[in-house]
Order: structure tokens, then sequence, then C-alpha cells
């Protein structure tokens, strides 16, 4: 039996532990996907209410994606897939129904397999374009060219032609403070992609006010000595995941620029950058394409059935 608890930054340690001890097991397929992100799980914690449970090596999160609705059963971590899912299962029976999201796309065979079927809700088993990760190679960042990157340097070159004097610095508790109120006026400027009163606002804060930073690493972009965008990301495994990026728009190429230098910055053998969804949003849907990822990471949902008098107990998310 699965006994979750909440996450809290007291219990961010124990979470750090599993994920430094499991590191080859977390991802184990091709895919690199942002939800499983130590980070990530420490940025939308509240935003979710966020619950973890252990069950022998496997590590197991269920989290409310929406306002008044039920937890969701993320897909297992750990080394023991296919026993972590048959345990998932026996948890999911004696409750009568549940869902299980953020499935990768190479384990949703395994997922039929062991849940059967005729216990997966018909058609539910299925991904959302507006929640696919986009994937890129970390190299075309650092240094964009050819064709396909073709108006990423353009616009590298416009910034730094029209703010010959910028600078990128690492975010440190010296000017986290700047960087925080930067970003408070930037979500009063931007209400429409960073709302003060929707949840990317207050988890970017928690970030910026925490010592460590929750172990994530961020650049700020400064011209003419003022800051005009910052980021915030963290190394895990291979690939670089990007949680936050602002800059000013009317500065030309300044997410551009905020984008490769940020990953220069970075060292080790790094691979890839997930720029994670576009959620549906046109503009920033255009945005991600024109970086020229590689691939889109897919996310799949299934809502499983075992009973049908479930009002108490379904565990349902619609994405």
């Amino acid at each position: 039996m699965l006994h979750f608890q909440n996450i809290t930054e007291t219990n961010f340690t124990q979470i750090d532990a599993y994920y430094k001890e499991y590191r080859s097991w977390i991802y184990t397929g091709i895919h690199r996907i942002c939800d499983y992100a130590p980070g990530t799980i420490k940025m939308w914690h509240q935003a979710y209410d966020m619950e973890y449970a252990f069950h022998g090596e496997n590590l197991y999160f269920r989290a409310a994606f929406e306002d008044g609705t039920p937890r969701s059963y993320l897909y297992p971590l750990g080394p023991h897939e296919k026993e972590a899912l048959a345990v998932l299962r026996e948890h999911i029976r004696e409750r009568g129904a549940g869902t299980l999201s953020v499935i990768p796309q190479e384990s949703t065979g395994l997922v039929e397999t062991v849940f059967g079927q005729d216990h997966i809700i018909e058609s539910s088993l299925r991904a959302d374009r507006d929640w696919a990760d986009y994937i890129y190679y970390k190299k075309d960042f650092e240094n964009p060219a050819g064709r396909k990157h073709h108006r990423q340097k353009n616009l590298i070159n416009r910034f730094i032609r029209e703010n010959p004097d910028y600078t990128c610095e690492a975010i440190q508790e010296k000017n986290a403070r700047q960087v925080l109120e930067y970003f408070q006026q930037y979500a009063l400027r931007n209400p429409e992609t960073s709302p003060m009163d929707g949840q990317e606002f207050p988890a970017v804060c928690r970030i910026l006010q925490a010592s460590d930073f929750y172990g994530m690493q961020g650049m700020l972009l400064r011209a003419a000595g003022e800051i005009c965008g910052f980021t915030i990301g963290e190394v895990y495994g291979d690939t670089v995941y990007v949680h936050v990026e602002k800059a000013d728009k009317e500065k030309a190429g300044a997410f551009q620029v905020l984008s490769r230098d940020f990953q220069r910055s970075i060292d080790g053998d790094v691979l890839y950058v997930n720029r994670e969804e576009d959620l549906g949003l046109e503009g920033l849907r255009r945005s991600k394409l024109s970086y020229g990822p590689i691939r889109l990471d897919y996310k799949y949902t299934a809502q499983i059935q075992y009973a049908k008098n479930t009002d108490k107990s379904r565990e349902s998310i619609i994405f």
C-alpha cells in the first residue's frame, strides 16, 4: 500500500537524496520530460498540492493540476518499472478509479499491459499537444548557425548592436533581490503571461527568495546597467531544464541572448535543453518552434476504472 505525504521544503532533502541515488533510473527512455525534474517538483509542489510516497526503491508523486480536482498519479520513478506500476494498480483498484498522468510515450504499452485494456476507459490513453515538452540540442543555443537558426542569430546580432554595453551575470544572493523586484514589475506589465494572482508568480518568487534557489541556477541580463531579463533552470543528467525565462519584449533579441549566454555558462556533459510546454499559447508556440526543436516529448494520461461508484474516490485530471 502506498502512503502519501505532502511535499514541503522540509522533505526536499529526502527527495533530493533519492534523485541522486537513482539518477540512472529517472530517465530510462528517450524522453526528457520536465515534470520529473527535481526542480519542477520543488517549484510547483505548492501550486499543485503535491504529495509523494516511497515503496521499495520506487518513488511516486500525485498532484492536483487544477483547483477543485482530486490528485492525479504521475508515472512512478525508479529501477523496477513494472513492479512500480503493479503497486500503483492495486492502490487505484482499492479506490475504484484514478488517473495516471505524465506517461512517457514509450511506456504506454506497459501501462496497457499492467492495468489491462479493459480497465482503461476507452480513448482516455491520449496525449495533449499543448503539454508536450520541446527538446533541443544545447549546442544550437550556444552557437546558433545555419538556415534553421538564421532568425535566432539575427536577433542576437541586433540586440548586441543596439545594446553594446549589455552584460550577463549569474543570479546569486547579492543580486537576487534585484531580480525579484524586476520580476514583480514584469508581472504587473504583462498580466496575460505572468499574472500576479496566478500559479507561476508565487512559484518564481519562492525560488528567488530561497537561499539555495532550490538547487537551481540562473542568469540575469542587463542593458545600460538595468535588468531586462532573467532565466532560471537546472541541470539533471544530460539535460538543462529551463523553468523560467522572462525578458523585456521591446528589446529585440533579449530572449535569444539570454538563452545563448545561459547555455554557454553551463559546463559538463550536457547535450539537451528542455524548454517545457507551450500551453497552447499561439505566440509561445511560435517562439519555441523558432528555436528548432529536435523533437517533442509527449505526455500521456490514462483514466483507470475498476468500479462504477467512484464519486468519493475517483482521482482525475483533464489536461
